[in-house]
């Protein structure tokens, strides 16, 4: 026992003295010891920054990086947030670029070169990176071997490397005795360091004086252990991964605009995502931070400059990946031999074929500049669509859709839509030459007019169309209010949600397609039954003719096709008032407001009369539910048309909250399906509608596009409206909507609007539908058949009817074809036609 107590009390002595007789040493014989001369000031310098380094890695950082996170964390995340960029994809799949931040952000965007003040918050230059989901293991490997790889070791156990710190005064002595001149050393950037400096945008110049560069130095050792610390909670360093592969400085344009993040750069310069890389590209983009990639060619000591960049990062630090990391001998010489192909030249920014051609045709002065840029390439090549897709996002999340999305997938070809959109342009010129004295003195048609002239605006021009299964396949607006998702106002500021409630854009006439609704679904009326019109004319009650003194009937046929208010307002009184307000509140439509009695507009006439409100695509989603109650989908759910036809989210969580958001409407919920050959009859007249030999519809430019007169034409159903103030010359908003189907099964619905969506704002005088809208619907009709063509969709024609067993002779006067035509010309109700009756008269009209 004695013996283990004079063994303690041994060890206990040791370790009292043996910091005794480190100072000791430390101060007798080398600090204060007079034989050293002047070096012993030198050796007193070291022993003191020494003795800083371990304080400030193992007291300094562990405590800093526990006091920090409890309240730098959040803001932290919301910084690192800022910087997310949200990947685009075509239809085709192709990589179109990601969102200009001016929309990824919603209130500290900063294009600027320094910090600025927004209030109480401060905010650092923007650069965006598209966030990864999986971070590619060879280039994390890599990353760590050039970068930290003693981070979470006992020599970088919070953020700080000792060694790095003790490497400062040695590269200090270094590079003043190369330079010539008293020189601050450099060394000891951990990646949580890095992450400081590029998020607060404090990266290192070449010209920065000793004073400007130990101040970086200190910012950077004050935040890497808060960084450090959030970023490796419970022992988990998937954070971290993700921070070094979404926001390193990896590639840059000639002239400037970095490239950060292993997934917007993997697609740049290699033209894929990061998760497709091979290990020897990892390698590459991993010995790319610090010294990134030169994109594009410029001056022949540039190119030089480029060229000799790459070599050093392909045949120099790619290398020294491969070697010190992979193990298999095999393996690795495959490795160095892709290397080695690799580095005889940087490679040009990677386009698809079509997108070049796009970009050259249609942008060709910022083609050069996309190639390396995505958010150039985005802006180029989806001018008005990408307002809209940010729009539809907030729908769903309101401003914090960056928290759910990592990328979208549209639903449109880009190329082909930027050529739709030129097509648009060109129509606009021309109804612009045409209607100039007619148009407002603020206001132009023309995207060419605003460019000249900064006094003059353009009203909403929306032209989109969808095909069967909701997905957009063209979309112009021409501004960047996204117009089509819904009006301003109706917009939280606060939240960034679209409230339905608020929206106040009438309808106009193309309510009357819910009057036509209701009456095909009543199976009472037919094309030629008669409704009284007490504001007829003497003369042409079978022509378009109106605001006459007579009291007249007039058939429902040409009621629709001559969109005529007084005998449909008539009717739809007496089918019932219930039944129309089901029908606008099942589309989703709001009711105009009451008036100062508290008397509300009856729902038959707000709807004859377009009073209710709704957004374009609101209006379009109705065409979208006719269509698919036409192509005989009577219990399939309609979605709302969308311009995204797949979410890249950032968990599969959220994927799954998310589809519980999709708004539908079932066709049968408001069309019951007898009614769908009483509809079509209807809605056709506007296009079809003639009278010896002469059109009269609304549409009547467009009669050629009758499906009566086109035989690769099934059916086409369209409705046009004209919203005017209490003037009645004083145009608001022109529009049309319908649908239609080609002859290989291929059907869009569509909606064309030219206006401003308020009252108290006409745009135009003496102008209707019939002149503005249809030459832009006339556009997106040519444009319709050439898709259709390269989209054929067999599955949607009607099925042929089984021939009937021999044995089961009819007499010829109780054929099916003959019932249903002889039904038909009595007038007798649709239900008692099956529908085997209607798919044989279908094939036989050809319809």
């Amino acid at each position: 026992m004695i013996a283990f107590l004079r063994l303690i009390t041994g060890a206990l002595e040791v370790l009292i003295s043996a910091p005794l007789r480190v100072i000791n040493f430390l101060t007798d014989w080398i600090a204060f010891n007079p034989r050293l001369g002047p070096l012993r000031h030198v050796a007193t310098g070291l022993i003191f920054y020494c003795l800083f380094a371990v304080l400030l890695v193992y007291v300094f950082a562990p405590l800093r990086g526990t006091i920090g996170q409890t309240y730098l964390a959040e803001k932290l995340r919301y910084d690192a947030e800022r910087w997310l960029a949200t990947a685009i994809y075509d239809g085709s799949g192709s990589f179109a670029g990601t969102f200009d931040p001016r929309l990824d952000s919603r209130r500290d965007v900063n294009f600027t070169d320094r910090a600025i003040e927004i209030g109480d918050y401060r905010a650092f230059p923007d650069h965006k990176s598209i966030p990864v989901r999986e971070v590619p293991e060879y280039y994390w490997q890599c990353l760590l071997f050039h970068e930290d790889r003693h981070l979470g070791t006992a020599i970088n156990p919070y953020g700080i490397d000792l060694l790095g710190v003790l490497k400062i005064p040695y590269s200090t002595v270094k590079r003043s005795l190369r330079l010539r001149r008293v020189a601050f050393g450099v060394g000891g950037s951990t990646l949580p360091m890095q992450f400081a400096r590029v998020i607060y945008k404090t990266p290192p110049h070449t010209n920065e004086n000793a004073l400007t560069k130990i101040k970086r130095k200190a910012a950077e050792w004050w935040l890497a252990p808060v960084i450090y610390h959030e970023l490796t909670r419970g022992g988990d360093n998937k954070a971290l991964k993700q921070w070094a592969a979404n926001h390193l400085w990896l590639a840059q344009r000639t002239g400037g605009t970095p490239l950060h993040g292993i997934e917007v750069t993997s697609r740049i310069v290699f033209g894929k995502e990061a998760k497709d890389l091979t290990t020897a590209e990892q390698f590459l983009l991993a010995s790319a931070v610090n010294r990134p990639i030169i994109l594009l060619e410029g001056s022949d000591r540039l190119n030089a400059v480029r060229l000799d960049r790459w070599r050093y990062i392909a045949e120099v630090r790619a290398k020294a990946c491969a070697n010190n990391i992979i193990k298999d001998d095999e393996a690795k010489k495959q490795i160095l031999f892709e290397l080695v192909t690799l580095a005889g030249g940087p490679p040009d920014p990677q386009v698809k074929p079509k997108l070049q051609k796009a970009l050259d045709t249609y942008a060709p002065r910022l083609a050069r500049r996309a190639e390396a840029n995505p958010i150039i390439r985005a802006n180029a090549l989806m001018p008005a669509a990408r307002f809209g897709i940010r729009e539809e996002m907030k729908q769903d999340w309101g401003y914090d859709w960056r928290s759910y999305v990592r990328g979208i997938t549209t639903t449109f070809d880009a190329a082909d839509n930027l050529a739709f959109s030129k097509h648009v342009e060109t129509t606009l010129d021309k109804l612009e030459q045409r209607y100039r004295e007619r148009i407002g003195s603020d206001y132009t048609l023309s995207a060419k007019v605003v460019s000249n002239d900064v006094s003059k605006r353009r009203p909403n021009i929306i032209v989109a169309a969808a095909d069967a299964a909701g997905r957009i396949v063209r979309y112009f607006e021409s501004d960047q209010t996204a117009s089509y998702f819904g009006s301003m106002n109706a917009r939280n500021r606060d939240s960034g949600f679209y409230e339905t409630v608020r929206e106040g854009r009438m309808i106009a006439s193309t309510g009357k397609m819910i009057a036509a609704i209701a009456i095909a679904n009543e199976g009472r009326d037919q094309a030629g039954t008669l409704y009284l019109d007490t504001k007829a004319p003497a003369q042409g009650l079978e022509t378009c003719r109106r605001n006459g003194n007579q009291r007249h009937g007039r058939r429902a046929l040409v009621t629709f096709a001559c969109s005529l208010n007084d005998p449909l307002l008539n009717r739809a009184a007496k089918l019932g008032q219930r039944r129309i307000k089901s029908i606008i509140d099942t589309l989703g439509f709001n009711m105009p407001p009451a008036n100062a009695d508290g008397e509300g507009t009856p729902p038959s006439t707000a709807a004859v009369l377009g009073q209710i409100s709704g957004s374009p695509r609101r209006v379009h989603h109705m065409s979208s539910v006719v269509l698919s109650s036409l192509l005989g989908r009577h219990t399939q759910p309609v979605q709302e048309p969308s311009l995204v036809k797949a979410y890249d989210y950032i968990s599969p969580e959220l994927a799954e909250s998310a589809s519980q958001k999709v708004t539908s409407i079932v066709p049968n919920k408001v069309m019951r399906p007898r009614a769908n050959w009483m509809v079509r009859r209807l809605l056709q007249a506007p296009l079809c509608y003639h009278i010896k030999g002469k059109s009269h519809g609304t549409l009547k430019s467009l009669s050629k596009w009758c499906a009566r007169r086109r035989p690769d034409l099934n059916f086409h159903f369209a409705k046009t409206g004209t919203q005017v103030t209490e003037d009645p010359d004083a145009t608001v908003d022109a529009w049309a909507t319908g649908g239609l189907q080609f002859s290989n099964g291929a059907a869009y619905s569509y909606v064309v609007v030219v206006g401003t969506g308020s009252a108290r704002m006409p745009w135009a005088r003496r102008l209707h539908s019939s002149q503005i809208a249809a030459p832009l619907l006339e556009t997106l009709l040519k444009d319709l058949k050439i898709h259709a063509k390269a989209h054929p969709h067999r599955e949607l024609l009607p099925k042929p009817a089984p021939r009937p067993i021999a044995k089961l002779k009819q007499p010829a006067s109780l054929t099916t074809g003959a019932l249903s035509s002889t039904l038909e010309r009595r007038g007798a109700k649709k239900s008692a036609v099956t529908p085997l009756d209607l798919q044989m008269r279908a094939l036989r009209q050809g319809q």
